[in-house]
């Protein structure tokens, strides 16, 4: 290991997911609480207030909160179970019957949308459990005893390139989601199917189909786990999910806050008045947002490494609330030879002005992230400016109002001109495309509105010259 990558070590230490053997908290637990999106994407401000007004009841709320919170705590806690999606919905419906709170798929799904609409869990975890709950209550009216379709072609090359009995071993006797999960092994069978390179299918999902017959025909499944398998296949909702609710946990409770400043609180007062950049949708008619996007792509110890970049940069620039920095400089020694010929040492310091030490942060903030992308961790993985700020934001080491805060200098720019003209004009000059000095005392902001913008800029004037060297950092 280089000494390069040793900087980004730390958070490896602090990233991995604890063990068992450590006892979560209620307080761990609260992590759960929505704190980053100001918006809900998983259902349309008509649908909330219809929930609210439902759910006026706040201490029928609060107990439905609480037996939700006390399902997680003793989920995650549980070290004699592999914490399966199916085990924790019937741990849940199980704690609100014992309430005599209904858990039919629709009172379910209202409850869970009250938890939304108050900000008692986020997006992420709402998709997660509403899809776990609309399976189960298509599985439930599924005959698993039907005859299975004979129409099947056997398609030998498919047989020839898998072996069935291996691909199939978890799904003998059906996973009692508790020490093996359906889920989780039915992913896996579907990852380790053998497409032949000739073929013109590329979805494995559309190869199960013969690879189950085949294994029931050679009797290594039974019937039910047969119509189990097709309802995984054909109607679940396996091939749409993304986030699964273990990875989701894991970044809960070892990335989400997980790097606050010392020197300060984080504490949103009031979450509709933030900025909307985290539940931004990344398409018009898409769900998913840049939070659910960092989700998607990065795992816990990858969120912590991409927040070390923005950190370190804010160290360098003198913005770490946690960080006295010291003005940056250059030492360049001289050997002068004198008339004797003997040489003489001479040393010159050069302090670097405030604009080059912005200067200086900002290359060696790109450099960073071209050190991290040849980490094996982020192997083929197209690493953004936006995925570091949304990391930061997801690890608390910077809040919503640091991104809002870019719009307020408005002394910097000329108030006729828009919100988006403003930041695109610094970041231009930012950039180096022009001169721009940017008074102490410097912000995090500053950063932002150049991780925002400078990818549509760059964008603008591609042409395989226009990008500066990020090994170099002197302009």
């Amino acid at each position: 290991m280089s000494m390069k990558q040793k900087t980004f070590l730390p958070a490896l230490l602090s990233a991995c997911f604890l063990s068992n053997a450590y006892a979560f908290s209620i307080n761990d637990v609260q992590k759960i609480k929505n704190d980053k999106e100001v918006i809900t994407s998983s259902f349309s401000k008509r649908e909330k207030d219809r929930i609210l007004e439902r759910y006026n009841d706040q201490a029928a709320n609060e107990k439905i909160k609480k037996i939700f919170y006390a399902t997680v705590l003793d989920f995650i806690n549980d070290d004699e179970v592999k914490q399966c999606e199916a085990d924790f919905f019937s741990r849940l419906t199980s704690n609100l019957k014992k309430e005599n709170i209904a858990t039919d798929k629709e009172n379910l799904e209202d409850h869970l949308k009250m938890l939304r609409a108050t900000n008692a869990i986020d997006d992420l975890l709402y998709d997660i459990v509403t899809s776990i709950n609309s399976d189960a209550e298509k599985l439930a009216k599924i005959d698993l005893k039907k005859p299975v379709r004979m129409g099947f072609a056997k398609h030998e090359d498919r047989l020839e390139k898998n072996d069935v009995e291996e691909l199939f071993w978890a799904f003998k006797k059906w996973p009692d989601d508790k020490k093996l999960c359906s889920t989780q092994e039915y992913i896996r069978l579907k990852e380790s199917v053998a497409i032949p390179t000739n073929s013109k299918e590329k979805v494995k999902a559309k190869y199960l189909g013969t690879l189950s017959k085949a294994a029931y025909d050679k009797k290594i499944i039974s019937l039910e786990t047969y119509n189990k398998l097709e309802f995984f296949r054909t109607e679940s909702n396996l091939e749409k999910r993304y986030i699964w609710l273990n990875d989701y946990f894991k970044v809960i409770l070892n990335a989400k806050n997980a790097m606050v400043p010392h020197a300060k609180t984080y504490e949103v007062k009031n979450l509709d008045a933030e900025n909307k950049f985290s539940s931004e949708k990344l398409k018009r008619f898409s769900a998913l947002t840049r939070r659910k996007l960092l989700y998607k792509k990065y795992n816990e110890t990858q969120i912590v490494l991409l927040t070390q970049v923005l950190q370190k940069a804010s160290r360098r620039m003198g913005v770490d609330a946690d960080t006295i920095t010291k003005a940056p400089y250059l030492i360049q020694e001289f050997e002068l030879l004198k008339e004797n010929g003997e040489r003489e040492t001479y040393v010159e310091r050069t302090e670097i002005d405030p604009q080059s030490q912005y200067n200086l942060a900002r290359r060696l903030m790109r450099k960073d992230m071209v050190e991290l992308q040849m980490m094996t961790m982020f192997n083929k993985m197209d690493v953004t400016y936006e995925d570091v700020i949304m990391a930061s934001l997801e690890t608390g080491y910077i809040t919503l109002e640091d991104i809002d805060f870019v719009a307020s200098y408005d002394d910097l720019w000329n108030p006729t001109t828009s919100k988006y003209e403003r930041v695109s004009g610094f970041v231009f000059k930012v950039a180096g495309y022009s001169t721009f000095f940017l008074p102490p005392p410097f912000n995090i902001a500053a950063t932002l509105a150049l991780g925002i913008v400078e990818n549509i800029v760059d964008k603008r004037f591609e042409n395989g010259a226009s990008h500066d060297n990020p090994g170099t950092f002197i302009e």
